[in-house]
């Protein structure tokens, strides 16, 4: 179940004026059998990162301008915004389906990411369960991009929301791949994956946090529940919860970026467990540094520096 190859690359270091070898770990995801390399090496991560002067940006997604710019959604807000606590939900003017929406999460338009509180991301993911159950969705599909290595074009904090008659390319892969593990096995594949993975064991609360035996990022950490979005409440909590936990690890860690997703079906199914991936970014500063380059862009390999044992450990102490 858990394939790992293993090469090694030899150089020569004039500074040591010894042969240095470095072993890569090739993963292969259990479920899917998607690749993954595990580098070991330290991240070039800036001591003093520096966001920039953020404050001073013009934000749609802030109290002035939200109520006079957000975009309203036309199937179930007859021209008014949907609120809950400091979350908005919006229509995305920049849209990735043919339902895509943004649920500001703050008040205040930027955050270190140690400062979230799980009422933020309770209050939204309450918004975007009642949002997909009214339309009638069959998956849901919830993300976060926090600041520019992240990928986001807005500072302020928020989600997006998707639903489409056509899932994203990995979502596709999971569901057919999970069908398929059902079939042969009569049990759900993550049930099977948590029995086995006692070195990537982070916590058991409502829902089961690990960390994945093929990281598709840094510091990649993940959770599962045996319930659909639609039948979910305290535990919508619980896994707000468990991402500031996470959150405060990585900013310990030196990380202020990341990216998250929640995507499972939203009246649950037998063979589909619902699903959370988190991955930290590089540091968001002045002169930043992408991680995503043509190995990830062009060809689809992941990769991170670290095992996901170490960072299991690592993550225990935050829970």
């Amino acid at each position: 179940m858990f394939r790992i190859e293993k090469e090694l690359a030899e150089y020569y270091n004039p500074v040591t004026k010894k042969r240095d070898v470095v072993e890569i770990e090739i993963r292969f995801d259990p479920l899917t059998g998607k690749r993954s390399r595990v580098i070991e090496k330290p991240l070039p991560i800036s001591t003093e990162p520096d966001v920039g002067n953020v404050e001073k940006e013009w934000c749609p997604f802030c109290d002035e301008n939200i109520y006079n710019v957000g975009a309203r959604d036309t199937r179930i807000a007859n021209g008014e915004l949907i609120e809950r606590g400091e979350a908005i939900l919006l229509a995305n003017i920049t849209p990735y389906a043919e339902i895509s929406l943004v649920i500001r999460l703050t008040k205040k338009h930027y955050l270190p990411i140690s400062e979230f509180e799980a009422e933020h991301f309770y209050n939204a993911f309450i918004l975007a369960k009642e949002y997909l159950e009214r339309v009638g969705a069959k998956y849901a599909n919830i993300m976060m991009n926090y600041l520019k290595p992240a990928g986001s074009s807005v500072t302020h904090p928020h989600i997006q929301v998707i639903a489409s008659k056509y899932l994203l390319d990995y979502q596709e892969r999971v569901v057919e791949a999970a069908k398929e593990f059902y079939e042969k096995n009569g049990a759900n594949f993550w049930d099977v994956m948590w029995e086995r993975s006692e070195e990537r064991k982070v916590a058991e609360t409502k829902w089961r946090w690990f960390t994945p035996f093929a990281p598709r990022g840094f510091e990649h950490v993940c959770a599962y529940i045996n319930k659909g979005l639609g039948e979910m409440d305290e535990e919508l909590l619980d896994l707000s919860e468990g991402i500031v936990k996470i959150l405060k690890a990585y900013s310990d860690m030196g990380y202020n970026s990341f990216n998250f997703g929640i995507f499972g079906s939203l009246e649950g199914e037998d063979f589909l467990a619902t699903q959370f991936d988190i991955v930290a970014r590089s540091v968001m500063s002045k002169y930043y540094w992408n991680d995503v380059f043509a190995i990830t862009k062009i060809y689809d390999e992941a990769y991170t520096n670290k095992k996901p044992e170490d960072l299991a450990k690592e993550i225990k102490k935050y829970f």
